[in-house]
């Protein structure tokens, strides 16, 4: 667990600064069955909060490309690509992130119009779909056994793709979305959860059968109201946390829906909110909330009080440029979508008795 909320205020950091740019990439990676693979430079030694204090958020590295992975594509793989209209394999405009177990790192990239997957235990990289059927604004990003589940905000729906996204798509929600954005699976309830912009709640489909079953909330500044929320998580304990996005306030739902908690409000001072973006849980049920007007990640305790905000505006290592995405793994590793800079930048929550990564 965290320490005292107070000693974590101490180091938070809402002040800019210049740190020289390295890329990547400490992941724990194997690059079994690569192509080539090639060393990466050694990354910098930043943490969160700063010494005496005893660290609790470390910096890992950053994705832009395979490269950054030690994926080096060949000659093979390129022409592949170029057949299937892949194009540019560098992120643009990353929003959704997600890690799954085996490896996989999916990139939801808006202006790309595609997902990106970086195949970490067998050296590979691919996109999906082609450009012929380019997504129109990819946000959201989720991950069932072989399915993956894309948010079109743009398109107002959800692109249902099999074969993690080697067979072409079907689509969800028809006569239901508006704006979806924001997804998260919940296995307590075996539900995928869709955020709709534009409704003003989050609507709830059957995982199996893919049945619409209801909408969560609806518009309002109530507590229990939504007002263009954006991004949703589910913690281990089966809690909803959604940010909402115009209310300026993150919300608090159990798994069955009622409304437990709101915490934030609209300001500039530390715990309050100007762009609410993605949210995250850890493994210890801390809330990690992305502001992209901000450019940092603020870390709360269950309740809602502030523990500790981590990055600044820029571009070097730790730092952001209107973030958008997190998304957090089974093993406390943080990603952010670090959306201006083109790039996903990782970190890593250390726990209270954790001093070394696993």
């Amino acid at each position: 667990m965290f320490t005292t909320a107070s000693t974590w205020r101490s180091a938070g950091t809402f002040t800019k600064g210049a740190i020289l740019l390295a890329v990547l990439a400490a992941l724990g990676l194997s690059a079994c069955g690569a192509p080539r693979a090639r060393a990466v430079p050694q990354v910098p030694d930043l943490a969160w909060p700063q010494p005496p204090e005893e660290a609790r958020i470390r910096y890992e590295g950053s994705v832009s490309t395979p490269a950054d992975l030690a994926i080096e594509r060949n000659f093979l793989q390129k022409a592949v690509d170029w057949l299937k209209g892949a194009g540019q394999v560098s992120m643009i405009s990353p929003y959704g992130v997600l890690s799954d177990p085996d490896g996989r790192l999916f990139v939801a990239d808006t202006q790309a119009g595609a997902v990106h997957v970086f195949d970490t235990v067998r050296g590979r990289y691919r996109r999906f779909p082609d450009r012929k059927h380019a997504m129109q604004s990819p946000v959201g990003i989720a991950v069932s056994g072989d399915r993956v589940f894309v948010s079109d905000s743009g398109a107002g729906k959800v692109l249902v793709f099999e074969n993690l996204g080697e067979s072409r798509a079907t689509e969800l929600g028809e006569g239901v979305l508006k704006r979806p954005t924001g997804l998260a699976l919940n296995p307590r309830s075996s539900e995928l959860l869709v955020v709709d912009t534009l409704l003003s709640g989050i609507l709830r489909f059957d995982l199996s059968t893919l049945a619409y079953k209801g909408i969560l909330s609806g518009g309002g500044q109530a507590a229990g109201k939504l007002h263009y929320p954006t991004q949703v998580a589910v913690a281990p304990n089966g809690n909803i946390v959604v940010s909402d996005s115009l209310n300026f306030r993150v919300q608090v739902f159990s798994a069955d829906g009622s409304f437990l908690r709101e915490f934030g409000g609209a300001g500039d001072s530390p715990g309050r909110f100007a762009r609410p973006r993605g949210v995250a849980v850890d493994s210890e049920g801390h809330i990690y909330v992305v502001d992209a007007l901000f450019d940092n990640v603020q870390v709360f305790d269950e309740e809602g009080r502030l523990l500790l905000a981590f990055g600044s505006h820029g571009n070097g290592p730790g730092e952001f440029w209107l973030p958008a995405g997190i998304f957090i793994d089974s093993t406390d590793r943080i990603y952010v979508s670090d959306s201006s800079n083109h790039r996903v930048q990782v970190f890593r929550y250390l726990g209270a008795n954790r001093k070394a990564l696993p």
